[in-house]
């Protein structure tokens, strides 16, 4: 009994030993990623255009415009959405500016200014470029661009919703659906005439990111 208790006892602690031995992978916790979604509705020219992500290649991107001057001079960042397509040409894309800072701080509006900028400019007025407000961009399956102008003398209008600031390890984000009807504007290269199409009720649901 006694030599089978030792025995016992020397393999138990084989085992043991061997366990120690064993590297275990260490899985390391998940990364939270602010969830990004886009999607368009609306009518163009009485006709209803749906642009929908990951169906016909359309996914929805984020950038802007940064507008650098040495101080005492102020910048200026504008922000761009756009949903388009790698197979088919219809895309719309809306800009909004711009937040002003001084560049000699950072290289662009810190997070506090973005987040200011967006919660304060829910009905922008359009503006060229989007500058200072609002301007939006459709081209059309020709390939052809029109873009709403800041002096249109017909009505035009802007609101954004839903307004949510989430951030993760790869930046920080303004998700926003924009609710807008305008007419678009393109001018004939040849003639030098202006044409124009009507977008009623678009529905933009993206995002800005810093």
């Amino acid at each position: 009994m006694k030599n089978y208790k030792l025995g016992l006892f020397a393999a138990l602690a084989l085992i043991f030993s061997l366990e120690s031995c064993i590297e275990h992978e260490v899985i390391p916790a998940p990364v939270p990623m602010v969830e990004l979604s886009c999607h368009f509705l609306g009518t163009v020219n009485g006709t209803v255009l749906e642009l929908t992500e990951n169906v016909s290649g359309y996914t929805g991107k984020s950038t802007k415009n940064l507008n650098i001057l040495p101080a005492p001079a102020v910048s200026s960042a504008a922000y761009n959405f756009e949903m388009s397509s790698t197979t088919t040409m219809n895309f719309v894309k809306v800009v909004l500016g711009s937040v002003l800072w001084d560049a000699s701080v950072s290289i662009s509006p810190d997070l506090a200014a973005f987040n200011s900028f967006h919660a304060a400019n829910t009905t922008p007025s359009y503006s060229s470029a989007g500058t200072s407000g609002f301007e939006v961009s459709y081209r059309d399956g020709n390939g052809v661009t029109w873009t709403s102008k800041q002096n249109s003398v017909n009505a035009q209008n802007a609101t954004f919703t839903g307004i949510l600031q989430e951030s993760d390890t790869i930046g920080d984000y303004s998700k926003f659906t924009c609710n807008f009807n305008c007419y678009v504007y393109h001018q004939d290269a040849g003639t030098l005439l202006w044409d124009s199409l009507y977008i009623e009720n678009g529905i933009l649901k993206g995002w800005f990111q810093r």
